[in-house]
């Protein structure tokens, strides 16, 4: 039973808020104003190492978007050479170089260019929440030193080249379609996180994208909009989206999709609720994932190279130390030796690898990686992959209660990212889920462009009020404190209070938890609480007040609020609930106070405002709109989401 009593502390929200269920990410109102423009759904994965835009086109209709373009991927990037104008290639390097001149140059055309950064996403990640040895990370450490000799920020240099990536995937795609394609209709971004991404790292992202000029006015044409959603969710979507044409999937099959980019490995679970007439899909565990991207595979095959020819440069003075070769051929080494062949193909951890340098001084040199080495290079990373991958599969087996002897738990597990394709992740996982679950893994540049292809789909479904997913598992759970009227069988002494406009007693500071950590979650399917706020009957005019709103990790939180705030303790590194006051709404009466109806005789005189707060999901967005006369009498959006 919700309590009506409330006083200026209750929690009014006629605002429209929208908070992360699932630590993915936060959505962003849309408008579709008007129903019969088109409109064009870009998605941007703006990885680590490479960068991916997909598009696609939406009709405009009496009733908003109707029918749509299947997303399709910007394959021609500015070329290094400049007689060979375009590159080829489903996505373009994350990598921007400043000439001492101002020039910027990004892709492929920053390759060995003064002033390059490469990996500089990483920079975004807090880095007081990163382990060890991946604040010693060379990645980390390059991309933070070239970067500080710019003389710029992060968020300069990621607003810099998201700013090139945009305004290039744009003239590729009047290109092909033409001029009035890309003038004519709206604009919708939707661009990709990390599922680990903090809420702080998020909306530095926002800030870049502002800054790069995307969401710039266009004449004649409605605001750009944008969404941001997690990167396994996307790929989820793209990897569905393609195995439902050939009927692999079938109703009440779970699938946990492991998307495997440069920098992180992202995992996330659905069950398919149905696939025709339309594709409805419904998150089963809390989505997990770590910093076990390829880059540090990279990183690892990287120090056994220069490891092996310090030895050999011991050995033999002739031999060539790493810093020795030509850059040309380090380039050869890491990119055509590396990236394209043992990267790739190497599978069964029982083979060795020689790898040959250019002669030197009419000397053959090779380097022989035998499979002790090779296999510390992959575990390194791989083991880390596993590890997530079982976590996913026994949380889902404690939810259903299916045990691996009686039933298969997980049909699926599909792998997607460029590192989606590292044959020895594949042969991993299917040796250890043979007979059980079936590894699938998308053919040609699929799994490289899953995540934007993926984030176009999730674009369409917002603009057309269809979301695939129709229920996320919450990561967090959030409330708002209200009084209830005291009752000594329920409520604590120390809450207990009386009431200084009504004259009630009340228990005070008692927390109203509307979404729990581990609630499946619905979409727009609505819940609704109804409260009183009390006014001094003295007070006039259009009064505004806020609240907060409150988030925890524990899956069952206090009901009191005391009982949720940690004293402070200097032994305590960290509080493991997390507790805290996530933001703060403000709120303005839909009219003046001595408008609204008196109550409390001559004892007790006030005013009181009626109000209804509406919880609702779109997506895997929780959206709180509060009305009172019939009116929405206050709005907020939070940028961030809830890690």
């Amino acid at each position: 039973m919700i309590a009506r009593s409330q006083h200026r502390r209750s929690p009014g929200y006629l605002v429209t808020q929208q908070l992360c269920l699932n630590s993915r990410y936060i959505l962003f109102k849309m408008t579709y104003q008007d129903n019969h423009k088109g409109v064009v759904v870009i998605g941007v994965d703006f990885g680590t190492t490479f960068t991916g835009v997909a598009y696609s086109y939406v009709r405009g209709g009496d009733k908003g978007p109707t029918t749509h373009v299947k997303p399709e991927a910007v394959t021609l990037w500015p070329a290094a050479d400049p007689e060979d104008p375009h590159f080829d290639s489903p996505k373009v390097p994350s990598r921007i170089s400043y000439g001492q001149d101002g020039t910027i140059a990004w892709g492929h055309q920053a390759a060995d260019r003064e002033g390059l950064i490469t990996w500089f996403k990483l920079l975004l990640l807090d880095e007081d929440s990163l382990e060890p040895h991946l604040k010693d990370s060379a990645h980390i450490m390059q991309a933070r030193n070239s970067m500080k000799k710019t003389g710029k920020g992060i968020i300069e240099v990621i607003s810099d080249y998201l700013g090139k990536v945009w305004n290039h995937a744009l003239k590729a795609i009047i290109r092909i379609f033409g001029h009035d394609f890309v003038t004519t209709p709206n604009y919708h971004l939707v661009i990709t996180v990390p599922a680990i991404w903090q809420d702080s790292t998020v909306q530095q992202m926002e800030s870049a994208i502002e800054k790069a000029g995307i969401l710039m006015k266009r004449q004649g044409c409605d605001d750009t909009t944008y969404t941001i959603v997690s990167e396994p969710e996307a790929a989820a979507l793209a990897a569905i989206d393609g195995y439902n044409k050939y009927d692999v999937l079938k109703p009440g099959e779970t699938l946990i999709i492991v998307d495997l980019g440069g920098g992180t490995a992202d995992l996330i679970s659905f069950r398919v609720k149905s696939m025709k007439p339309k594709l409805i899909l419904e998150e089963v565990v809390e989505g997990t994932g770590g910093l076990c991207g390829a880059t540090f595979l990279d990183e690892a095959f990287s120090a056994c190279l220069k490891k092996k020819l310090k030895r050999m440069k011991f050995k033999n003075r002739k031999s060539p130390s790493w810093k020795e070769l030509h850059q040309q051929e380090r380039k050869r080494i890491l990119s055509t030796v590396w990236e394209k062949g043992i990267k790739r193909n190497y599978s069964d951890g029982k083979r060795s690898q020689c790898i040959e340098l250019n002669e030197r001084e009419g000397q053959k040199v090779e380097v022989l990686l035998d499979k002790f080495d090779l296999n510390d290079i992959f575990s390194s990373v791989c083991n880390d992959i596993a590890g997530l991958v079982e976590g996913q599969v026994q949380a889902i087996m404690n939810k259903t209660g299916k045990m691996p002897k009686v039933l298969v738990i997980s049909r699926f597990i599909v792998l997607t990212g460029g590192f989606g394709c590292c044959e020895y992740i594949h042969h991993q996982l299917s040796q250890k889920y043979e007979g059980r679950i079936e590894i699938l893994l998308e053919s040609r540049d699929k799994p490289w462009t899953a995540v934007s292809r993926g984030a176009v789909i999730s674009g369409i479904g917002h603009l057309a009020k269809q979301d695939a997913v129709d229920s996320h598992v919450s990561r967090y759970s959030y409330a708002w404190s209200k009084w209830e009227d005291f009752d000594h069988h329920i409520h604590d002494i120390e809450d207990h209070d009386i009431h200084e406009l009504t004259g009630r007693p009340i228990a005070r500071d008692q927390m109203e938890w509307i979404i729990f950590r581990g609630d499946s979650v619905k979409s727009r399917k609505p819940r609704t609480y109804e409260y009183d706020m009390f006014f001094d009957i003295d007070d006039v005019g259009y009064v505004s007040f806020s609240e907060p709103i409150y988030r925890s990790k524990l899956a069952n939180p206090p009901k009191r609020l005391a009982e949720n705030e940690p004293e402070h303790d200097p032994n305590m590194p960290s509080d493991p609930s997390d507790f805290r006051e996530y933001v703060v709404i403000d709120m303005k009466t839909p009219v003046p106070v001595e408008k609204l109806p008196r109550r409390g005789g001559e004892e007790y005189p006030h005013r009181v405002l009626e109000y209804k707060v509406e919880v609702n999901v779109q997506g895997a967005s929780l959206i709180i709109k509060a009305t009172a006369h019939g009116k929405e009498i206050g709005k907020k959006v939070i940028s961030g989401y809830s890690k």
